[in-house]
């Protein structure tokens, strides 16, 4: 999975749930406020929102609203202590995906995580298969041809965001816009760099033509199932 969205006043919360999803390579933003919320989801491309629903200034719900209004299509799970059925309504009608009530266990977190993201498409798995590779996520391993190579954090991130969205090219600014943290201090040539780094990897297990570049689009990976 590639970047992921907090938006909770919570400080502790935020920090404890960066540490979490570091520890699975994944990739973390908070913001405080929906307004500063907003002003990330226009700018970058995050795969998942978490969302608190009682913020300072605009609500939760508002902003769910407002990302929705504006065509957002990411996934969001409400965050909240609110446990009243007419307030999860509420929250599901203004286009959340799911609801946690607050305390909750870091188990059921991402179980629920992984249940959002297997609505769609672009599937969240253990592994991922396209023709004979085979991606083991948590080990970052690709298997093929009798041959194994374990990927870095970041080629492992850039594979899967790839496979998630599968006939889809993106340019490299938009890659680096949905991989790296909104505020790391890179040039675009490193999306080429990594590229570069995952296609060499891939040719060790024969796989080396599996990312494409389109002229003019940028990069895809082309469903072969």
């Amino acid at each position: 999975m590639s970047k992921i969205l907090l938006v909770d006043d919570d400080v502790l919360l935020g920090e404890t749930l960066q540490e979490l999803f570091l520890a699975r390579d994944l990739n973390l933003e908070i913001a405080h406020t929906a307004e500063d919320g907003l002003q990330l989801l226009n700018a970058f491309e995050y795969e998942l929102i978490l969302l608190d629903w009682n913020l300072p200034g605009m609500s939760g719900v508002a902003l769910c609203e407002q990302y929705r209004k504006n065509g957002g299509l990411s996934h969001i799970i409400f965050l909240t202590s609110e446990s009243d059925v007419s307030k999860k309504e509420e929250a599901l009608d203004s286009g959340g995906d799911d609801y946690l009530v607050k305390p909750f266990d870091e188990r059921e977190l991402f179980a629920r995580i992984r249940s959002v993201m297997r609505r769609s498409l672009n599937s969240f798995s253990e592994e991922m298969k396209i023709g004979e590779l085979h991606f083991k996520i948590d080990s970052r391993v690709i298997a093929c041809n009798n041959k194994t190579v374990q990927l870095t954090p970041k080629e492992s991130q850039l594979l899967q965001f790839l496979l998630r969205h599968r006939d889809r090219p993106y340019t490299g600014q938009r890659l680096f816009d949905a991989i790296w943290p909104s505020d790391a201090d890179v040039s675009a040539q490193t999306v080429k760099v990594l590229i570069n780094n995952l296609r060499d990897k891939l040719s060790k297990v024969g796989q080396r033509d599996l990312i494409k570049t389109v002229v003019g689009s940028g990069y895809v990976i082309e469903n072969r199932d």
